[in-house]
């Protein structure tokens, strides 16, 4: 995917959940997705799901069921470092390292809600 195709769909992305901060590179985006491990996000995942609909329901928490693995990543970041405001997300992502958003982000794009 190119950078410019890359920005546009994690800016929709950002724009759809109601955030909207500094788009990243597609360099800044692949990085992100370091040592990302599909079966540990799978592990990790049952805590989203708490919230974040198994099923991709939007029921006013929005669907992460199928998200890019990028704008997923990237969008976590930013909850960590405090640049996107929600407390509960800056909590849950505060708590998660590199590896571990990596891995949420690849496990959940994978996914399908058909």
């Amino acid at each position: 995917m190119g950078g410019v195709a890359l920005r546009r769909l994690v800016t929709g992305t950002m724009l759809l959940w109601g955030t909207l901060a500094v788009v990243p590179t597609l360099s800044q985006a692949e990085d992100l997705l370091k040592n990302a491990d599909s079966a540990y996000g799978e592990y990790l995942a049952g805590e989203c799901v708490t919230c974040h609909s198994a099923d991709g329901a939007d029921k006013g928490i929005p669907n992460i069921i199928g998200v890019d693995a990028e704008g997923f990543a990237y969008m976590m970041h930013s909850y960590r470092k405090k640049e996107l405001e929600n407390k509960v997300m800056q909590l849950v992502a505060g708590r998660l390292d590199d590896e571990q958003i990596a891995s949420l982000a690849v496990y959940f794009a994978a996914l399908s809600t058909e």
